[in-house]
């Protein structure tokens, strides 16, 4: 039953059996991490001692890809659970909350999550997100209680700092593990068994065991004795999820040759997982990689990353590299010959001294001249490594021949293609985070006051048991954006699209704040209501008292009227006319009017 307490049996076949699927992955992965760390092997073993020069090719081609092509910033779109402004308003207010929120969960963390995964689809061509976690929900704040308090004061301080504290209580995190240490089944995205292995101390491992051994109360709870462990000593623990449970295992060491055999892991606690979830999504990049027919189901068909197939032409160019190296080495430290003795001329060049003697009788070795055919070599393995890759257009080189911003980009938009599955990927896992942030706030206890950051709050009042939510990492590219908002005003000038339109077009993610703020304003330059907002800042800059208040009062109102618009021809406040306005008629008496031209003379 899916219920059922695990057994330690059946999460150590789990772990053997998800191994040994995910093995060939798992080596592809540490050879690219080896190409990207610039460790690969350049020659083979009949030629290891040839020298090596490393160049930054593997490693750029994954850092500018990331760094040059993608956003690390979340634009989150709510749509309106109703038609009431309340639904508008409560989905504007959720997508500010949900935003601040993910902001700083990924801040809080040592590395920027969504840059790893896009590096980890990149270059393995797969990734894993841990996300939503909870940490730190001890340093929740707590409601205060008037009795707790002596007086009114101190209580009132006490209410102040926790409704400051509430407001910027957020115990989600997001992480980015190496996708080598997570098992899970790679046909599904949303995986319904996961096993994380990672190592932690061993004092971290014991103060976790002793508060969930007080916690629980139960059997299936032990506490870790440090015994022989020093409390900085590292440890290898693995984490068992289901949607119904939670396993915290230690990870027995291999046992030495002869030793009698132990079980692969020791549970340590086990507790009910009530977020109702595996807090871990998957996905693979979709760069090229493909199910084979003669190894059907091997996730190393899927996880193809953008080193994986041009890791020859990286080994050829480093092997050209290298050479060219080692040529200029020779001719900028080609050694020198004499006729005379040896040793005085090396006393005299490391002296910096005279050399005595003919020139006949000094000599450099001659060095091989580098064949223009080998220039090409290099020229050709570099197109290759292009092609195979992405055009260096955007990594920011100008192309040849372009010499204005629209073409470069076209070149940019076309290029960028081969990273349209990446970035798709990238927003849809994202979203899934979104969406179980949400479920958490909606329906865990611990959040049931709300969570919230830089000033921005998330409610449980703002969800309505609804968790849907998209998440999008918008590239920025300022001539399109330029282009799409000039056509939106020009669709919006000639009536074709509402407000709201124009605002989802052209880039506000506020459309509703937007339009409430405009209605704000007009309130505001309403004659009778400007009028009060002046009288109120006079008395607030002391400036109106008993005496001149009514004088006051007047001079705002006359200035007021004077500065109403006078338009011919309009009824109302300021019209002046009854009747439809001549086009001809001065707007005031003081407009110049020039002489009519006689045609006729």
């Amino acid at each position: 039953m899916a219920d059922d307490r695990p057994d330690v049996e059946s999460i150590i076949r789990f772990h053997s059996k998800m191994g040994e699927l995910w093995a060939n992955a798992h080596e592809e992965w540490r050879d690219n991490d080896a190409y990207y760390s610039r460790k690969f092997k350049v020659w083979s073993n009949t030629y290891q001692g040839r020298p090596v020069f490393y160049d930054s090719t593997p490693t750029h081609l994954v850092d500018h890809a990331v760094a040059t092509l993608m956003s690390f910033s979340p634009r989150i779109h709510r749509e309106p659970i109703g038609d009431t402004e309340q639904h508008k308003q409560d989905a504007t207010l959720l997508e500010h909350g949900l935003k601040a929120v993910m902001d700083d969960a990924a801040l809080q963390e040592p590395t920027l999550p969504w840059k790893v995964v896009a590096q980890y689809l990149v270059a393995h061509g797969y990734a894993v997100i841990e996300a939503p976690i909870l940490v730190g929900l001890g340093d929740r704040p707590e409601t205060p209680v008037e009795e707790d308090y002596d007086d009114e004061e101190s209580y009132n301080a006490a209410k102040a700092v926790y409704t400051a504290n509430r407001k910027s209580f957020n115990p989600i995190r997001i992480r980015v593990p190496h996708p080598a240490t997570v098992l899970m089944n790679p046909r599904e995205k949303i995986p319904t068994i996961a096993l994380k292995m990672s190592k932690m101390t061993a004092q971290e491992l014991h103060d976790q065991s002793v508060i969930k051994k007080r916690r629980q109360r139960r059997k299936y709870a032990e506490i870790f004795e440090l015994d022989d462990h020093d409390p900085f000593d590292e440890v290898e623990v693995w984490d068992y999820w289901t949607p119904q449970w939670h396993v915290k295992l230690l990870a027995n060491p291999a046992p030495a040759y002869g030793a009698p055999v132990s079980r692969a892991a020791t549970p340590i606690w086990m507790e009910k997982n009530t977020w109702g979830f595996v807090p871990f999504v998957q996905a693979f990049a979709s760069m090229g990689g493909m199910d084979l027919a003669d190894s059907g189901g091997d996730p190393r068909n899927f996880a193809q990353g953008i080193l994986t197939p041009n890791k020859e032409t990286i080994r050829k160019r480093t092997q050209e590299i290298s050479a060219f190296h080692q040529i200029l080495l020779r001719f900028a430290f080609a050694p020198m010959g004499t006729s005379r003795d040896p040793v005085t001329l090396a006393q005299a060049i490391s002296n910096e001294g005279i050399l005595e003697g003919d020139m006949q009788d000094f000599w450099v070795m001659n060095t091989p001249d580098v064949p223009g055919w080998a220039l090409q070599l290099r020229s050709q393995t570099d197109s290759t490594l292009e092609m195979g890759t992405y055009s260096s257009a955007l990594a920011g080189v100008r192309q040849s021949g372009v010499t204005t911003v629209g073409q470069q980009a076209i070149l940019n938009t076309a290029g960028m293609r081969i990273f349209s599955g990446v970035a798709l990927q990238r927003e849809h896992m994202a979203s899934i985070v979104g969406s179980r942030i949400l479920q958490m706030v909606d329906t865990a206890s611990e959040l049931a006051d709300g969570i919230g950051a830089n000033g921005k709050t998330l409610r449980k009042s703002q969800v309505h048991n609804v968790y849907g939510v998209q998440v999008a990492f918008p590239h920025g590219e300022p001539v399109m954006e330029m282009q799409q908002r000039q056509m939106a005003m020009s669709e919006y000038g000639a009536g074709l699209i509402d407000p709201m339109t124009y605002y989802e077009t052209a880039g506000y993610e506020n459309g509703t704040e937007i339009k409430q703020r405009l209605i704000e304003e007009s309130v505001r330059n309403l004659p009778a209501v400007r009028e009060k907002i002046e009288t109120l800042v006079a008395q607030e800059m002391g400036l109106v008292d008993e005496e001149n208040q009514e004088a006051v009062g007047q001079e705002i109102a006359q200035r007021q009227q004077a500065m109403a618009p006078q338009v011919p021809g309009v009824t109302g406040p300021g019209g002046g006319g009854a009747g439809p306005a001549d086009m001809n008629t001065p707007l005031t008496p003081d407009t110049f009017t020039p002489d009519r031209i006689d045609l006729a003379r």
